[in-house]
């Protein structure tokens, strides 16, 4: 290493220059007189040029040492910059994490959930995208970091390195247009809705979640006759609003409720749908972080009518 790259020569250089006395700097660095004084001494002759004027009385600053003197300073605080930015990013304190989620995680968890880490982690910057279950899990490490999904359930890929965690479960809601025969229901069977025409998403892309409503449909004791099909959220109400069918909704969608559906909680116990974090290995601190931050935020909404915390063991 180049000696003018050896921050204990600066340390020691700035530490005289602002003392004026090498045993008050010596003191200041808790070593000894002479290992300043040789400090100074292999400075100077690295750079060539004398940055001290030594006399017995007193030290003082050359010319060019006073013209070097803030350069050092600049380099001894750059390098313990440079070290508290990579403990934190050891730590997780900062960083850049990439989180994928399915579009009704943003109803009402993904903004408590980025408030939450910010406070925890204010330095992480967070990428964000909106994709299907499938396209998560097929993008893990390649696109997302983390994925919140919707109904992983017992299909988890075969990775042995795909890790995953419990998070939300939501009360199933039935959308019903508001000349429905129920629409003034507080709660229905689902076997009430067997003659209903229903509108769900695709299967591709969808397929979990697709066929785990099919399978709820069936535990009810029906198999659900099928009007159509959404991609979205808002376009399956829109659907329901014009009287082409009834969907089965998670809670969440509740934010988004347009004045012309009404949303009827489901009291079947089986009639629900959960959320998962997924990732892969072991993960960066900053993940870990990320991690505990969305397990703090499914925490505190677990009071809410229709949502609790399903259990990770």
């Amino acid at each position: 290493m180049n000696d003018l790259q050896d921050l204990e020569l600066l340390s020691a250089f700035v530490a005289v220059a602002e003392e004026r006395h090498f045993r008050r700097a010596a003191e200041r660095l808790h070593v000894a007189q002479p290992v300043v004084s040789r400090r100074i001494q292999r400075l100077e002759r690295s750079m060539g040029i004398a940055l001290l004027e030594r006399t017995s009385r007193h030290v003082a600053l050359t010319e060019a040492g006073a013209s070097f003197l803030d350069s050092a300073r600049q380099l001894l605080h750059a390098a313990d910059l440079a070290v508290t930015r990579a403990q934190r990013v050891a730590e997780g304190g900062t960083g850049r994490l990439s989180v994928g989620f399915v579009e009704s995680v943003a109803f009402e968890l993904l903004t408590p959930l980025l408030r939450e880490l910010a406070d925890r982690v204010p330095d992480v910057a967070v990428d964000l995208q909106e994709l299907s279950t499938e396209r998560q899990l097929s993008d893990l490490d390649v696109e997302v970091d983390v994925a919140i999904v919707r109904e992983l359930g017992d299909h988890e890929p075969g990775d042995q390195d795909l890790q995953a965690r419990p998070l939300v479960r939501e009360r199933l809601l039935v959308a019903l247009p508001p000349d429905h025969r129920f629409a003034d229901e507080e709660d229905l069977g689902l076997a009430d809705l067997r003659d209903d025409a229903f509108v769900l998403f695709p299967r591709p892309p969808a397929p979990r979640l697709h066929d785990h409503l099919l399978a709820v449909c069936d535990v009810a004791g029906f198999r659900p006759r099928i009007a159509g099909h959404a991609w979205q959220y808002p376009s399956m109400l829109a659907m329901v609003a014009a009287s082409r069918g009834v969907a089965l909704v998670p809670r969440c969608v509740r934010s988004i409720q347009p004045t012309d559906v009404r949303l009827v909680p489901i009291r079947d116990d089986h009639a629900t749908t959960d959320l998962s974090l997924v990732w892969r290995g072991t993960g960066s601190p900053v993940l870990e972080t990320f991690i505990d931050a969305a397990v703090a935020v499914a925490g505190a909404a677990e009071g809410q009518p229709g949502r609790r915390i399903v259990n990770s063991t």
